[in-house]
C-alpha cells in the first residue's frame, strides 16, 4: 500500500481526520529524529490506532515489497546465508532460549528470517543457494527500520523448484567513493571523513532484554515485545552524526556495537541509558576522522540520503599522511 492509501485506510477505520493522522506522522518522525522514515512513521501511527495496514493474501511478495507489521507474508526466496545458533537465558529460569537468523534474497533484495528455539530446526535443513518458499509468516520491524521475517505457528517452510527463484549474487558490492558520489538509494558505500557533529537529544531506543528486538510502548505504558510478550526493556543506542570529507556532509546513523565502539562506552552504560555519559563521549569523538562501510537510505524527514553504519575504523593521521604521500609519489 502507498503512504497516502494507509493514511486513508486509517481515516476509515478510526475516529482521526485526515490532518490529525497527518500530524501524529509528523510527531513520529520527530520523536525518531529522523530515524525512521515517513512510511514507517505512517505504520506505527496506524499500529498505535489499532489499524491493520498492510496483508499479503496469497501472492508471494519480493523482498522490496516487504514491509515491517504485515500478516500472511508468502515469499519464493534463495538461502544467502545461515548464521550460527546462539543461546540465551530466560529470565524466568527455564531452559536457555535458542535463535537463528536465515538471510534470504531475491533478485529485489534480502531480509532476515529469524527462527526461535525449536524453529531454529530449520536451519539445519537448508544450504546457501536452495531455493524455498514461506508462506503465513509475519513481519516485525528490526533495529535499523527494516522489515524482519518471523514464523506464527501456522506458518510453512518448504524447499520449491529452483526455477521458482531466480539466481541472487551471493556478494556484496561496495562503491568507494567521496560523500557527494553517495547518490544511490540501498547502495553499500566506502567512505571517509571527519566527525562534524553528533547528535545526542534522544541517543536511546528500547529492545527486548531477551533477543534484542526493537520493543514499542502500548497505550497503558508497557513494553510488548513481538515475540516475548511484555518485558522490561533494555536501553539500546541509536546514534547519528554528521560526517564530512570536504565535497559535502552526510548523516550517518550508528546503531548498538558499532554506536558503543564510537563513543567507546560499554554495555552496562548503554542498558541503563545514561545520557549524561553518552554527552560527554559524543564531545571527544567530535574533530575524529573515521573510514566506514554503510548502505544508503533516503531520509524522508530530511529528504536527503543519509548512510547506515554496517562498519568503522578510525583513521590515524600518520597513517593518512602515509597515503597521501604514497598518491604523489605514484
Amino acid at each position: 500500500m502507498k503512504p497516502e492509501q494507509i493514511i486513508e485506510k486509517i481515516v476509515e477505520e478510526t475516529d482521526l481526520e485526515e490532518d490529525e493522522v497527518e500530524e501524529k506522522v509528523e510527531e513520529k518522525m520527530e520523536e525518531f529524529e529522523g530515524l525512521v522514515s515517513e512510511e514507517g512513521a505512517i505504520h506505527l501511527v496506524g499500529k498505535e490506532a489499532g489499524v491493520q495496514i498492510a496483508e499479503s493474501g496469497d501472492q508471494a511478495l519480493k523482498v522490496e515489497n516487504i514491509v515491517p507489521d504485515m500478516r500472511k507474508v508468502n515469499i519464493k526466496a534463495r538461502v544467502m546465508n545461515v548464521s550460527d545458533i546462539n543461546t540465551f537465558e530466560r529470565d524466568d529460569d527455564e531452559e536457555d532460549g535458542k535463535v537463528r537468523n536465515i538471510t534470504l534474497g531475491d533478485d529485489t533484495g534480502t531480509i532476515r528470517l529469524t527462527l526461535w528455539d525449536e524453529q531454529t530446526e530449520i536451519a539445519e535443513k537448508v544450504e546457501e543457494d536452495d531455493a524455498i518458499g514461506i508462506s503465513g509468516a509475519y513481519t516485525v520491524e528490526d533495529n535499523q527500520d527494516n522489515a524482519e521475517l518471523r514464523l506464527g505457528d501456522s506458518a510453512q517452510v518448504k524447499m520449491v523448484d529452483d526455477d521458482e527463484v531466480p539466481e541472487v549474487e551471493s556478494g556484496r558490492e561496495i562503491t568507494e567513493a567521496s560523500i557527494r558520489e553517495v547518490r544511490s538509494k540501498n547502495a553499500e558505500y566506502k567512505v571517509k571523513g571527519m566527525i562534524m557533529d553528533v547528535y545526542t537529544s534522544s541517543p536511546f531506543y528500547s529492545q527486548c532484554p531477551e533477543c534484542g528486538s526493537t520493543v514499542r510502548e502500548d497505550d497503558d505504558g508497557e513494553y510488548i515485545c513481538e515475540e516475548h510478550g511484555e518485558v522490561e526493556p533494555d536501553k539500546a543506542l541509536a546514534m547519528s552524526i554528521v560526517l564530512d570529507d570536504g565535497t559535502g556532509n552526510t548523516r550517518v546513523v550508528m546503531f548498538g556495537d558499532r554506536a558503543r565502539e564510537l563513543l567507546d562506552i560499554d554495555e552496562e552504560t548503554e542498558k541503563e541509558g545514561d545520557i549524561e555519559a553518552v554527552e560527554k563521549a559524543a564531545a571527544d569523538v567530535i574533530g575524529k576522522r573515521i573510514e566506514l562501510e554503510g548502505r544508503a537510505r533516503h531520509n524522508d524527514y530530511f529528504g536527503t540520503l543519509e548512510l547506515i553504519a554496517n562498519s568503522f575504523e578510525e583513521i590515524e593521521p600518520e597513517e593518512e599522511l602515509d597515503q597521501i604521500i604514497e598518491m604523489f609519489e605514484a
